[in-house]
């Protein structure tokens, strides 16, 4: 396997595109009207429109994608959550600080795609690590 990527079913590619473009600097690798495909931090995803009219039987049996969730593991979610904001991107509510040392927020984006951002810190019950 050289690569694994998801796939998202929407009828809003041009504004996923548009979105991902804004919010994580993505880099658009193809667009048609059906689908398009985008690359950013290292990792692709693609946007296909349901219901195609296309020979290969995956694309024929297509519904919009519902309850997809996307975990972004970052260095510096504080960082990702400025910036985000910083573009006029509204996050789903304040980052949070979980008593594991976890702090995350999300966004969610014009598909319905939630985007967890995370980033994992040590514990401070945990202590030092050996």
């Amino acid at each position: 396997m050289r690569n694994v990527y998801a796939i998202v079913t929407t009828p809003e590619i041009r504004a996923c595109c548009d979105f991902y473009r804004r919010a994580l600097d993505a880099r658009i690798v193809f667009r048609a009207d059906w689908y398009a495909h985008i690359s950013f931090r290292g990792w692709e995803l693609g946007f296909l429109k349901p219901h195609q009219d296309a020979p290969l039987p995956v694309f024929q049996h297509t519904t919009t994608t519902r309850g997809l969730c996307i975990a972004l593991e970052t260095e510096n979610v504080q960082a990702d959550y400025e910036q985000l904001v910083s573009r006029g991107l509204a996050p789903l509510g304040p980052m949070r600080e979980f008593a594991n040392g976890e702090r995350s927020f999300a966004l969610i984006d014009p598909a319905g795609t939630v985007l967890n951002f995370v980033e994992h810190r040590p514990h401070a019950a945990d202590g030092p690590s050996a």
